[in-house]
């Protein structure tokens, strides 16, 4: 716990450092950012976010090790099953011009509002929405979302789609703004070299195995496509011996590592440097970090067209984006990816792109800031 004077000019609800994922990763970079640009910034974040039912993933990384960063200030008080922590966090951040609060799921909606309440009418205040409604929505979720949508003087999302439904919870009422979703790391240092490479393409599936994420379509699609390899790292949050019978009936064992578990950030290059091209066949999406961090390591990405998930790909130049739910494309896409001559140029005009990141921090920013 840090002191918190002077009165910080913004405040930050939401998980950061030592939990892991992207949204804490987004949140901590968030509040990095804002701090490198003359804004004083606190930071709310939780002491235990969830039950353990709820999130069957690694939920923390060591605190000596943090992956994006540490903020300077950060309150670590709130949790899931306290409202008198909600009460007086809502309490601590009536100082604060501008409050932005960071929505992963309906779950967060009773501890919000009852941190609105608590902040009283002074404070402007930011939903920072990444999931309108869950990728497995409940019989509530609506309500819920309805009801704190209508308590935030404005709502910022990562997709064009998101926004649409954003909206129409919010009844119009609430101005709902579109941003895309920027990378909370750095640019790599150094891009591995893939230039000496033969043989079959090495594919990446990479981030928490879910459903709605569409590994199985990527190996049915493998199956038809003989010269392609894939490594599979990430947390599962279904029955890994489920993927592992696919694989066997469709005969890919020899072809499919599987690395279960969470990632951190040191192991990145290694993963990333492997591989040739990143994967994301997702049925369902909002938005992604994942295809920036594979441009960050120099990997082109094949994305399906879900929300913000395909945002940045340059379809034929730094990748391909393909309809979801489609084997079909999918396996065409794994063909023409097959070809080292087309992954090379693929690679080139990745590394050629550039790093727009700095400049989707840089609009992040102002428009978190801009109250008018």
């Amino acid at each position: 716990m840090t002191d918190r004077n002077p009165a910080p000019q913004i405040t930050l609800v939401g998980p950061t450092h030592p939990y892991t994922g992207g949204i804490s990763q987004h949140n901590t970079r968030l509040a990095l950012e804002l701090e490198q640009r003359g804004i004083s910034v606190s930071v709310e974040s939780w002491k235990s976010q969830y039950p353990s039912w709820l999130y069957p993933g690694q939920a923390r990384v060591a605190m000596d090790a943090p992956e994006v960063g540490i903020p300077a200030v950060v309150e670590q008080r709130l949790t899931w099953f306290s409202p008198l922590t909600w009460w007086r966090a809502g309490k601590r951040a009536r100082s604060s011009a501008i409050v932005a609060f960071s929505v992963p799921t309906p779950f967060h909606a009773v501890p919000y509002l009852v941190m609105l309440r608590a902040l009283g009418r002074g404070a402007h205040t930011v939903g920072i929405v990444h999931n309108v409604l869950p990728h497995e929505p409940r019989v509530f979720d609506r309500w819920l979302m309805r009801g704190l949508f209508a308590a935030f003087s404005r709502i910022i999302v990562h997709s064009d789609t998101q926004a649409s439904l954003a909206a129409e919870l919010s009844q119009s009422n609430t101005a709902v703004e579109v941003l895309r979703l920027p990378s909370p790391w750095k640019p790599s240092t150094s891009t591995p070299s893939r230039d000496a490479r033969s043989g079959s393409t090495r594919l990446l599936f990479f981030g928490t195995v879910r459903h709605y994420k569409g590994l199985d379509l990527l190996l049915q699609a493998m199956a038809t496509v003989p010269s392609v390899t894939l490594t599979v790292a990430g947390d599962f949050w279904e029955d890994k011996d489920t993927y592992r019978q696919l694989i066997d009936n469709l005969g890919l064992s020899e072809r499919v590592t599987l690395m279960p578990g969470y990632l951190p950030e040191e192991k990145f290059e290694a993963i990333f440097g492997a591989a040739d091209v990143l994967v994301l066949p997702y049925r369902t999406g909002t938005g992604s970090i994942v295809s920036e961090l594979g441009f960050r390591f120099g990997l082109p990405v094949i994305a399906t067209k879900v929300g913000a998930i395909a945002d940045g790909i340059d379809h034929g130049t730094t990748g391909l984006v393909v309809e979801p739910d489609s084997v079909e494309q999918l396996s065409a896409a794994l063909t023409r990816a097959s070809s080292r001559t087309t992954v090379t140029g693929w690679q080139h005009n990745v590394f050629t792109r550039g790093d727009v990141n700095n400049e989707l921090w840089q609009h992040y920013c102002d428009t978190l800031l801009n109250t008018q």
